[in-house]
């Protein structure tokens, strides 16, 4: 055979490759190739000889890579490192769900780390005890412990067993006061949380920019633009970044009010679906904010959704929280107070309406818990506005409320004092009650399907409700005259006895909504438990005083007005806490007015019935001090226990009233 060029073993080892191979024809053919041009076997068969064009096959040279000392060191650095980590963390023996509660509050406000999946983990529910009410507790074991009542068989035998556990819950409660909300989980998300569908999310943001005059549109608004909540849903929905836990926040807190109201309005059930997802959302995602926040606007407007979602759920600790942190970070930015330098009017308008809406509910938490407010009149420059909303003058109403009259130093006034400047503020009250009956008549005067917004009259018989109640709480300040019975002045009376009848307007209105069976509940979470509602304590004790029989029907009535479909077994439940303190009042009256019965209960009472306030609980609450001696000694310290005791009663409603 013919050689095919040099052979290989001869090859230089450094030789380039041959470039040119066997032609085409013959390497079809099998044949041997002398790689001319023509080859002769193409020659010989008269072929076109062609040759294809070969590759060069250049290799690059490998280098061994070499890891220097200094690599060395550094990778020695992060071994030491990782296992100091490791020794730490085996020292802190921790759970599994402290560590995930202590990840969750590390994580920076504007974190772009990857959210973790959602994990089911509730809170675990802590005990606390309070002062124990003894005036209430001396009542009620008056009645328990009768021996009259205890001959009479069977037939109290379950009203007697419900008031012992009252007595129980009072002498050594037992109530749990839960610091989170209720449903939350604490936990993250994997990628993101489950929302509503975005079809039904555009439907709503639509429907809302087109009924932007509605109530809850026009209170949302003030929160913060609603061009700014759109853009925040947005952002949450098309996540080319990564959105932060307070954009979380406000994107649902935001569209969890829209879908309540569409629903309320409008009434496809199917979004009330997505208006409790919401809800859960935000729960979750506020339980997930640090403990340090950031002074932005973005950070005010979802500490006060979330201190508007703690009340509706009956949560007033952590609305107190919530609030305290806005109010702080309000004035830390300066919203109180006029810009010092030029500044877009839009932005500062914006500003404004979210400070006003803080100082609302912080004023309304303060007097609900009995301190004075995070935020003084003094220290705010914001010009007075005499068309400025209803609610924010009656904040500032109850600011003074609480200052001016039941304060350590209010309580420390003379008589005389105190109540003329209780009179100022029921006037300004009573002006503000009558601008809302006006509304009201107006709205009810028109042609039926004119008013744009249906709930507009039942959020107005609400507010005439909280501020009855507020009016009571000022006249109840006011000495009684020699004409009076009983503690409180007759005016006291006439408007508690008013505010029971707005109540059931009210819960009249309130149950017509039948789209959405929660209105009750927003309702009673915020006219009976947020603003104290001291008509009930007021009536109360004029009831068992005067051994008045209307006084305990209206009493009885407004304890059957609070009973749910399905009564929960809480003795702190509205209803079962109110209609037990009726049943003791009807236990009690019956037993000092009929003759039958052998041992009276005024016997066994350690308070004298002529002093005995049933809503003063909790003697050693709010005492004057030793130094004042003054005539007006025995009038200030009434009052004082009655008001700082009343608290208790609020105490005892304060915790998964509800749900």
């Amino acid at each position: 055979m013919e050689p095919r060029g040099d052979q290989i073993e001869e090859r230089p080892k450094g030789r380039l490759a041959i470039t040119r191979r066997s032609c085409d024809q013959c390497r079809a053919r099998k044949v041997g190739c002398d790689r001319g041009s023509p080859c002769s076997n193409c020659s010989s068969a008269r072929l076109n000889c062609t040759h294809s064009a070969v590759a060069s096959s250049t290799s690059t040279p490998k280098h061994r890579v070499l890891i220097s000392a200094q690599y060395e060191k550094k990778i020695d650095e992060i071994a030491k490192g990782i296992d100091n980590i490791k020794l730490f963390l085996q020292g802190l023996q921790v759970t599994p769900e402290v560590k995930q509660s202590g990840v969750s509050a590390l994580r920076s406000i504007d974190s772009t780390q990857p959210l973790i999946e959602h994990q089911t983990i509730y809170v675990p529910s802590n005990n606390s005890s309070w002062d124990h009410p003894i005036h209430i507790v001396d009542f009620v074991k008056a009645v328990v412990e009768d021996k009259g009542l205890i001959e009479e068989g069977n037939e109290l035998s379950g009203v007697l067993s419900s008031l012992k556990k009252l007595v129980h819950a009072l002498e050594d409660p037992t109530v749990v006061q839960d610091s989170s909300l209720s449903g939350a989980k604490v936990g993250g998300y994997s990628g993101s949380p489950s929302m509503p569908p975005l079809e039904a999310v555009v439907s709503v943001l639509r429907w809302a920019k087109d009924h932007q005059d509605y109530t809850r549109m026009v209170w949302v608004s003030q929160i913060l633009p609603l061009e700014k909540f759109e853009e925040i849903c947005r952002k949450v929905y098309f996540a080319v970044d990564d959105y932060s836990e307070v954009e979380l926040v406000i994107a649902n807190g935001y569209l969890s009010y829209i879908f309540a109201e569409y629903v309320i309005v409008s009434g496809p059930q199917d979004y009330r679906e997505y208006c409790r997802l919401c809800q859960e959302n935000l729960r979750s995602a506020l339980l997930r904010l640090p403990l340090l926040l950031p002074a932005t606007m973005e950070v005010i407007a979802a500490l006060t959704l979330g201190a508007f979602n703690a009340i509706e759920n009956s949560k007033a600790a952590i609305a107190w929280t919530y609030i305290s942190a806005a109010s702080d970070l309000c004035q830390r930015l300066g919203y109180h107070r006029l810009p010092t330098r030029e500044t877009d009017p839009s932005i500062q308008a914006s500003r404004e309406r979210l400070f006003w809406n803080v100082y609302k509910f912080e004023r309304g938490l303060s007097l609900r818990y009995g301190r004075s407010s995070n935020i003084r009149d003094s220290e705010i420059t914001l010009p007075t506005d005499e068309n400025e909303l209803r609610a924010t003058k009656v904040a500032r109403v109850q600011g003074k409320v609480y200052d001016e009259l039941y304060s350590p130093n209010g309580l420390s006034r003379p008589d005389v004092e105190r109540g003329r400047i209780a009179e100022g503020l029921a006037a300004e009250m009573r002006e503000l009650i009558n601008m809302a009956r006006n509304e009201i008549l107006d709205i009810t005067n028109r042609p039926s399907g004119t008013e744009s917004d249906p709930m507009r009259i039942v959020y107005l018989q609400c507010n005439v409700v909280c501020q009855s109640s507020l009016l009571a709480l000022i006249l109840r300040a006011i000495p009684a005259t020699q004409d009076a019975f009983g503690s409180a002045s007759n005016e006291c009376i006439a408007v508690a006895r008013s505010t029971f009848d707005h109540h059931h307007a009210c819960m009249t209105a309130v149950s017509n909504c039948k789209t959405d069976p929660f209105m009750i509940t927003r309702y009673i979470n915020w006219a009976i438990l947020h603003t104290p509602f001291v008509s009930f304590s007021i009536l109360f004790t004029r009831a068992v005083q005067l051994s008045d029989f209307a006084d305990l029907v209206r009493l009885d009535r407004f304890a059957n007005s609070l009973k749910p479909e399905n009564p929960p077994e809480s003795i702190t439940h509205p209803y079962q806490l109110y209609e037990l303190l009726c049943k003791a009042a009807r236990l009690y009256i019956e037993s000092n007015t009929s003759s039958s019965t052998e041992v009276s209960l005024a016997n066994t009472l350690s308070v004298p019935l002529d002093e005995f306030d049933f809503a003063s609980f909790g003697a050693g609450v709010g005492i004057i001090p030793d130094e004042i001696t003054d005539t007006n000694f025995q009038s200030s310290a009434g009052l004082s226990d009655w008001y700082y005791n009343n608290q208790q009663m609020m105490n005892l409603l304060d915790e998964d009233v509800m749900f």
